[in-house]
């Protein structure tokens, strides 16, 4: 029979007249326990109705990479790296004593803003800093900026889910603006962009500040960058995740002790590290991934805005009478113990929640209405202070504003409350005028906007306003710029094991069989004697015999949000993460969600095993955040499946050692197109179908 097989293969690879030859087994194998134990944790107190499945898959996933992190080869940190952080370091703890009283440093003494209220001086000045720390060399290939953000690899365990993660990042924020020469990190509070029809269209997203947000980042001045792996900077906005929202914030704000807001949390809208996480998810990319992360600037400004949220909450302790500095919840992660050494800093994890290091760190508050800042960036809507659009001429990046500055004077006299330092302020804000992926972040929170098939809303040009800012209101009017999701291609890094190669790479057919929602509806109506009836579309399940759903009083949770498009076109995402690789890879199949029941292809990465067998963990999500069920291919016959699979060269069960291997290996192509010929090549099938139970509860059940 395998004879026979591989028989079929080389015939169908002489039609294509390219004769593919290496092809490769493909094994189920049982879920990780740490894994499997993480999501039996998660929902044994929920219900599939009350939350979206793909929060819980997303949050156990990353949980199951942090905790095995040492399993994953990583590209090694040079002894240069170590030596740069580790000068950075002693030049902050000069005037440290964890026993008396400080000084504050007066290089550290510059005011922290929202980058919308930054003036265009203060912007370039942090900005060129930035880009002096990447042009400078420390050795063994590495630049300073580089060497920084490598640092952050060798705390994946030690400084995140867990208490340790707050004091160590703001340890490591100082040490950035250290080595800027004291230039604040301003923050990013993505709150001002959640509360925007589309938070895609955002300024931010402009040559004027982050640069471009789908695919390489070719704008902005971190345009054109290289990453240590060999990438380039890579970003996809809004696919998956969430920004921070003013729940989430508030809700963090009503706790009065540690132990509430730090991981592990009994629940996620009070944990601090968990929102966090959604706009690492959001903005994708290297920022996706802890081992990545700081390779892209927008993670310091985002820390930046954990940072002051922390700072709030500390203030919120002192009026209470509650001691921040000793307030460090017990662990039984021994990594992350008080007392435990703080890599790879001469600390204790304690230390980080010392006042010292408070009080090297000033911020402005947040923008407010009805002035927001001072800033045009920013506009108030129903009480509350969002960023306005972006234009993007030409499908570029935004366009100059130097004119928005013009005559925009500093707020003379403004001294603003001063979060986390003394109580009076030591800087005057002036006013802006226009200005090695290995697992994801997990989030306990999604944005419904990160919905594949987000229907636009495109900025138009306000009158007199910088031709790249507009107000967003009369952005809905403008149908002309489509910037939904669903036209939107999906950029991988391709880093395996800290090297960007994407010959490093293979690839896996992957069918998605895609059961119709039943509360979706399209706008094509039923005519019957002459009349539109518009109580039903003709693609209705109601309207096929054998495919009508029951529908339950109460259906599977979704984003809040959660629409269907117009076209009924929509993308289901398939993921792989390395289980004893660093390595994460995203495609998304498109489905049609008019049909009762539609079938799609699509083919994602995994490690190449011809340099040995590897072990990887697939996962699917449609866009509305429901899980979708693997079936694998056992003996002839699809069967219920962890979604872990062991790779090998061996044969039957095939890979593509490239894309174009994996696509021949499934079609071939005659005279004519010809059908789906070889489907017993495809290993994985998901079945994304309204669910009424968690979707991993029965995965090992087969093994």
């Amino acid at each position: 029979m395998h004879i026979h097989h591989n028989m079929w293969l080389f015939a169908a690879a002489v039609v294509c007249g390219v004769v593919t030859s290496v092809f490769g087994f493909i094994e189920p194998i049982p879920m990780p326990e740490t894994l499997d134990e993480c999501y039996k944790y998660r929902v044994q107190n929920l219900s599939i109705t009350e939350v979206p499945s793909q929060d819980i898959n997303m949050f156990c996933i990353t949980r199951f990479l942090y905790s095995t992190s040492h399993l994953r080869p990583q590209r090694p940190i040079s002894n240069e790296t170590i030596a740069y952080a580790q000068e950075l370091f002693r030049q902050l703890l000069t005037n440290y004593n964890p026993e008396n009283g400080h000084r504050v440093k007066r290089q550290l003494s510059g005011v922290r803003q929202e980058i919308r209220t930054l003036s265009r001086p203060q912007w370039d000045l942090f900005t060129n800093r930035i880009n002096m720390l990447k042009n400078l060399p420390v050795g063994n290939g590495m630049n300073r900026y580089d060497s920084i953000a490598d640092i952050h690899r060798l705390v994946i365990a030690s400084a995140h889910n867990g208490p340790n993660f707050l004091g160590w990042h703001r340890i490591y924020l100082l040490l950035l603006q250290i080595a800027l020469g004291g230039v604040p990190i301003p923050y990013w509070d993505s709150r001002l962009d959640f509360r925007m029809d589309e938070p895609t269209d955002s300024v931010l997203w402009t040559s004027e500040f982050f640069g471009n947000g789908f695919g390489v980042v070719t704008e902005g001045p971190f345009g054109n960058w290289q990453t240590p792996g060999g990438s380039a900077l890579i970003r996809n906005i809004g696919n998956d995740g969430t920004l921070i929202n003013d729940d989430g914030f508030n809700a963090v704000l009503t706790r009065n002790f540690h132990r509430e807001i730090v991981e592990p949390s009994n629940n996620p809208m009070f944990s601090l590290e968990g929102h966090h996480n959604g706009p690492h998810v959001w903005v994708d990319g290297q920022l996706s991934a802890p081992a990545t992360a700081a390779q892209d600037p927008i993670f310091f400004l985002h820390h930046s805005f954990i940072d002051y949220f922390w700072s709030l909450f500390r203030r919120r302790q002192r009026s209470l009478g509650i001691n921040s500095a000793s307030d460090y919840p017990p662990t039984n992660n021994p990594l992350q113990q008080p007392f435990a050494r703080m890599i790879p800093f001469n600390l204790r994890n304690i230390n980080g929640y010392n006042d010292y290091f408070a009080r090297l760190t000033f911020y402005a508050p947040s923008p407010t209405c009805p002035a927001c800042g001072g800033s045009s960036y920013l506009e108030c809507v129903g009480g509350a202070c969002r960023s306005r659009v972006g234009v993007t001429p030409g499908g570029g990046g935004g366009m100059a504003m130097a004119a928005s500055f013009a005559g925009r004077g500093a707020m003379g006299g403004m001294a603003p409350a001063s979060v986390g330092g003394p109580e009076r302020a030591r800087a005057t804000v002036m006013a802006r005028g226009a200005l090695n992926i290995g697992g994801r972040f997990q989030s306990a929170f999604r944005d419904p906007r990160t919905r594949q098939d987000t229907l636009p809303n495109a900025p138009v040009s306000r009158g007199k306003r910088s031709a790249a800012v507009t107000n967003t209101t009369a952005s809905n009017s403008d149908a002309n710029k489509d910037t939904s999701q669903i036209n939107r291609p999906y950029q991988n890094t391709f880093v395996l094991n800290g090297v960007a190669n994407t010959s490093l790479w293979a690839f896996v057919p992957v069918r998605i069989i895609f059961e119709r929602p039943p509360d979706a509806q399209f706008e094509s109506y039923l005519i019957q004697d002459g009349k539109v009836v518009k109580t039903s579309d003709m693609f209705s399940a109601g309207n096929h015999t054998g495919y009508t759903l029951q529908i339950r009083k109460k259906m599977p949770a979704t984003y809040k949000k959660c629409h269907v498009s117009g076209s009924g076109a929509s993308k289901v995402f398939v993921q792989t993460d390395g289980i004893d690789y660093s390595g994460r890879y995203k495609d998304y199949a498109v489905v049609d969600e008019r049909l009762p029941i539609s079938s799609s292809l699509t083919y994602v990465g995994v490690k190449n095993p011809t340099d040995g067998a590897a072990k990887f963990y697939m996962t699917a999500y449609d866009s509305c955040g429901r899980v979708c069920r693997p079936q694998c291919l056992i003996k002839g016959s699809y069967r219920p499946c962890s979604g872990a699979f062991r790779i090998t060269s061996s044969f039957p069960k095939m890979y593509g050692i490239t894309f174009e291997d994996a696509v021949k290996g499934i079609w071939k192509k005659g005279e004519g197109l010809g059908t789906e010929s070889n489907g017993a090549g495809i290993p994985v099938t998901f079945l994304c179908e309204i669910q009424y139970s968690w979707p991993w509860l029965q995965a090992n059940k087969q093994f």
